[in-house]
Parts: structure tokens; sequence; C-alpha cells
């Protein structure tokens, strides 16, 4: 098995998705190394999985996920993208995550996590109109970002007109966290499946 290395920076947040991502990786965990961004490396390990659990992988840094990492820290540029190609409209305020499952095959929509005083919770549950407009974005979106297999959050709002974009993703963050315990496999579970090409057969809430 290649050696897993597991990004993360000094916040809290990003060690509780580490601890997350840990017990996803279960019995090979002994092949696991934990490094902050500052410790990465000049040159990628070609031989080595990396798994970044936050969006301050420097852009120079060469690894699978670079591209969309990227992407995915430059808010703005990324919304511009949004609203031109798909014509959503795009904003801060976002309290709601679709969980996009974006395999090698198909993608698997997850059920909307959402955010209440501080505690995530899912599912919560959208009107099928809703629902189809945000999986139809959310497939869109990605598919012009030429997204790498990986779980990604697609941070949104909902107004009376539709959905409002706020940012993505290209890693559970924490709001995934809500999905442990509720989602079989849980988003952390598909993370580590999609990025070392194992396969997702269909994903279901207890």
């Amino acid at each position: 098995m290649s050696k897993i290395v597991v990004i993360l920076d000094d916040t809290s947040d990003s060690q509780r998705l580490g601890v997350a991502i840990l017990r996803s990786i279960g019995d090979i965990v002994e092949s696991v190394q934990f490094v902050t961004v500052a410790e990465l490396p000049a040159v990628a390990n070609p031989k080595a999985i990396y798994c970044p659990m936050t969006l301050a992988v420097p852009p120079t840094f060469e690894f699978w996920g670079r591209s969309i990492c990227q992407t995915c820290q430059e808010i703005d540029r990324l919304r511009d993208l949004a609203a031109t190609t798909t014509g959503v409209k795009v904003g801060d305020g976002g309290n709601l995550w679709l969980p996009l499952i974006w395999t090698a095959q198909d993608p698997i929509y997850g059920e909307v996590i959402g955010e209440r005083e501080g505690n995530y919770q899912q599912p919560i549950h959208l009107d099928d109109i809703d629902r189809q407009s945000l999986h139809q974005f959310g497939h869109q979106l990605l598919t012009q970002l030429t997204a790498p297999p990986a779980t990604y959050l697609v941070q949104f709002s909902k107004a009376e007109t539709g959905i409002i974009f706020d940012r993505l993703f290209p890693f559970p963050a924490i709001p995934a966290l809500a999905s442990i315990g509720v989602q079989q496999p849980d988003l952390f579970d598909c993370h580590w499946r999609c990025i070392t090409g194992q396969s997702i057969d269909s994903v279901d809430l207890k």
C-alpha cells in the first residue's frame, strides 16, 4: 500500500477532520503520516497518496488535487465562473451543504446538511424541484472544473428564487461530521474510497 499523507492546518477544525479520515483509513493506519501545511516538502512524493483536509495547501505543491484545491481557494473567481457558466446566483452566507461524491463512474448525491446554532445535521429535506436544481448545478460545476474523484461539499443558501452558491470544498469539511453514524458509508469513508480508486455502490441513511 502506498504511503498516505494527511495534510492538516493548525486549526482545531482541521484536527477534527484528521481524526475522522483516520477512522476511515482503518487497518492500514500504520502507513499514515499526518503533516501540517508548513511541513510539506518542496516536491511531492510520487508514491504517496496525499489527502488534504484543508484548503491551505500551497498552489506550488504538485499532487492529484492541486488544481481543484487552488480553484476552491479563489472564492470570488469560482463564484464568477459558476454564475457565468450555470446562471446560478452567488453570494455569502451559505448555511446548507450538498455532499457530492464524485466517483470515477457516476456521481452520488448525499442528503443536504444544515447548520443551526453551530450544530450540523443531516438530512435537511428539500422539495423535489430544489433538489433537482441543486443536483444539476453541482454536476455542471464539477464537470466544468474537471474535478478529480473525491467527496465535495457545495455550500449554498436557499432563497425564494432558488439556490445561492457560496463556495466549494474539495474534501469533507466540518459539516460532513454530521454524516458519521447517519449515512453509510459516511462522507469520510466515501472520500477515502474516491481518492484511492475504490468503488462506492450506493449511499444510505440509517
